[in-house]
């Protein structure tokens, strides 16, 4: 299931850094942390977008001027989404690295029924490399129409515990934005800061829309828990690239400081 966590924001033209989902993560763990059940203490089959709102760009990172802002949490794992509710809901105000925000509503995004190919977007960077400490390798550049793109998207379902047999699959990275991208000289993909228990790592990101053929069970799964390596620091989040007629969200959760 997927959700949408909406705060209230306290301070309008307050910044984050234009990547903040090391902030989120650690933020995340804490909820866990809290929430004090130990099934979740080393649970990691979890997903999240970065602060979605009207924002504005500077150097020092993104100003936040809408009055509410939303961050995606996805799971399949309800008890886990419920317990993170829950614990976020008794904080009165959450400080974001420069940003005050305060628990306001949760929505829950409708299910969808997918169909062997689904077109997607990327709301947040995808990984395929793992970073070695005082190595380049993480950074590497792979083209999306290569083969050795494929063969680590490959390699990183086979990373997923709860994916024992997720069959076959065909990965088709849109060529025309790609190709408008590069032509313009434009970019999608970016060497971003990853953390591990504190120590900075830097990884190659890519953010493009694609179609992947496969089963509608891993849809399902890659659309909650994330594509790629990283979900649970917030990488791999994808969004269908076009909107579902009906797929409104409804409202999942109320909090004492809704109105």
């Amino acid at each position: 299931m997927r959700v949408r966590l909406i705060f209230k924001n306290k301070e309008k033209g307050a910044t984050v850094p234009f990547h903040h989902q090391y902030y989120l993560f650690r933020f995340f763990k804490g909820l866990i942390k809290k929430s004090g059940k130990d099934e979740f203490n080393n649970f990691n089959h979890y997903n999240f977008s970065g602060l979605k709102g009207q924002t504005t760009v500077s150097k020092s990172g993104l100003h936040f001027y809408s009055s509410k802002i939303t961050v995606v949490f996805s799971c399949s794992n309800q008890d886990f989404i419920d317990s993170i509710i829950e614990v976020l809901f008794t904080l009165p105000e959450i400080k974001l690295n420069g940003l005050s925000i305060i628990p306001h509503s949760v929505e829950l995004e409708n299910e969808i029924e997918f169909a062997e190919e689904t077109k997607y977007i990327c709301i947040s960077p995808l990984i395929l490399l793992t970073p070695e400490f005082s190595s380049d390798e993480g950074k590497k550049f792979m083209h999306p129409e290569s083969g050795e793109f494929v063969e680590q998207l490959r390699k990183a379902l086979l990373e997923k515990n709860e994916l024992n047999d997720f069959g076959g699959f065909e990965f088709h990275p849109d060529q025309n934005y790609l190709k408008k991208l590069e032509d313009r000289g434009k970019k999608y993909s970016r060497v971003y800061p990853i953390f591990d228990q504190d120590i900075p790592y830097e990884v190659r990101g890519y953010t493009f829309p694609f179609t992947l053929q496969a089963s509608p069970e891993l849809h399902k799964y890659l659309f909650e828990c994330g594509l790629g390596l990283f979900n649970d620091k917030g990488f791999g989040m994808l969004d269908l690239a076009e909107v579902t007629p009906g797929s409104k969200t409804v409202p999942y959760f109320t909090g004492q400081l809704s109105n």
